[in-house]
């Protein structure tokens, strides 16, 4: 059996599917990946991953969308795949449509977060609801990594019920285990990092650097936790995508720079040992505006990190308020500060939240769990025996 699974970009390959990739490849099924060129395509090529370049935008853009289309349909047409599995916002309706125009037999969804949510303007929810209503006409298979987003769809009338299924997110609770940190290679990190020797305590957030994922307030917050925390540093894993929509970096520079924070802030761009740079870290957060059930916080709370997170989609699911970590308001700088502050001064708080993490994410968000569900879909779908 072949599968295809469709992307916009090789981050969302490299940091978000390859587990499931490589779950399916270890059962004998075909597994390849179309998504826009880059340099980590070749180098994922260069490990035998079967991944078709083919440029797919992040935003609505006519012509270049209506060429990917082309693309995507000749490909799917040319190799005949048995299923084709597409991935976030703008690919997945791209990808839905070329394997419908294709004559493709199945197509399952994975929705990682829909574009429209609460604190969009009534407008434009509507639209993107409506796009996603159209595009569910296309599909077999709806599959939602939060258990809110399933809740909506089904509220909202998205698409026909018994095409819903809940996936949910998961992390390799393994590797994510502070059991595997070793002193000296943490020790080394800092150097590497030039993290100043006196830095304590150190807050980490993972994501890209983009305006949606709350950095501006979790600088302001910082600014505000200076005075009670001297040496306070702030480590971001994450960069900025060539394909973002916006040219946030410089901005947050800027503001860095006005608020005198450059030495307190640390980005060490995107990275492969996540797991020893949270061990750095005494508290995580992600003051997000927008999510679908993050896997950086499971990978924080995997490595008994207490969570700061805000109250909206996926974060207040994964985060459970005054027992794995504290929810707050969005777009709040304030209230980020002072949640930030009463974890970051309380380390009797930071172990009994980061010890329940660890449990929740054993038991609700083991990786293992998302292939059991993904294979009794592709099973339904006739698929795997």
């Amino acid at each position: 059996m072949k599968i295809l699974h469709i992307c916009a970009v090789e981050f969302t390959v490299k940091y978000l599917l390859l587990p499931q990739i490589n779950y399916f490849l270890s059962h004998n099924l075909s597994v390849e990946i179309a998504c826009s060129p880059g340099q980590e395509v070749e180098e994922l090529q260069k490990l035998g991953y079967k991944i078709q370049p083919i440029p797919i935008e992040r935003r609505i853009a006519p012509v270049s969308n209506l060429i990917s289309i082309y693309q995507l349909t000749k490909l799917i047409r040319q190799n005949q795949y048995d299923l084709v599995h597409v991935h976030t916002p703008i690919a997945s309706v791209l990808g839905r449509i070329a394997a419908k125009l294709a004559g493709a037999k199945r197509i399952v969804y994975t929705a990682h977060g829909f574009y429209f949510h609460d604190d969009m303007p009534a407008k434009q929810y509507r639209f993107y609801h409506s796009v996603e209503r159209f595009a569910g006409v296309l599909t077999d298979v709806i599959l939602t990594q939060s258990r809110e987003d399933l809740a909506t769809s089904e509220k909202t009338g998205l698409c026909e019920p018994q095409k819903l299924r809940y996936l949910g997110n998961g992390v390799n609770v393994e590797r994510f285990h502070r059991s595997n940190l070793v002193r000296d290679r943490q020790q080394q990190l800092r150097q590497e990092l030039n993290l100043p020797e006196a830095a304590f305590p150190i807050i980490a957030t993972t994501g890209r650097i983009t305006a949606e994922k709350g950095y501006l307030e979790l600088i302001q917050a910082l600014a505000k936790l200076c005075s009670q925390f001297p040496n306070v540093h702030l480590l971001v894993i994450g960069g900025q995508l060539s394909s973002e929509r916006d040219t946030f970096q410089s901005q947050l520079n800027h503001f860095l720079q006005q608020q005198n924070l450059e030495r307190c802030v640390t980005f060490t761009g995107l990275r492969s040992d996540t797991p020893e740079l949270l061990g750095l870290a005494d508290v995580f957060t992600l003051p997000s505006y927008r999510e679908g059930l993050p896997r950086s916080i499971l990978e924080a709370m995997a490595m008994e990190l207490p969570v700061v997170a805000t109250d909206i989609r996926g974060c207040r699911e994964a985060v459970v308020n005054r027992e794995t970590g504290l929810i707050v308001p969005p777009r709040n700088s304030d209230k980020l500060a002072d949640a930030l502050s009463k974890v970051l001064a309380d380390s009797e708080m930071r172990e009994t939240f980061g010890k329940a993490g660890r449990q929740r994410v054993k038991s609700e968000y083991d990786e293992r769990f998302v292939f059991q569900r993904l294979a009794e879909c592709y099973r339904e779908l006739g698929i795997l025996p």
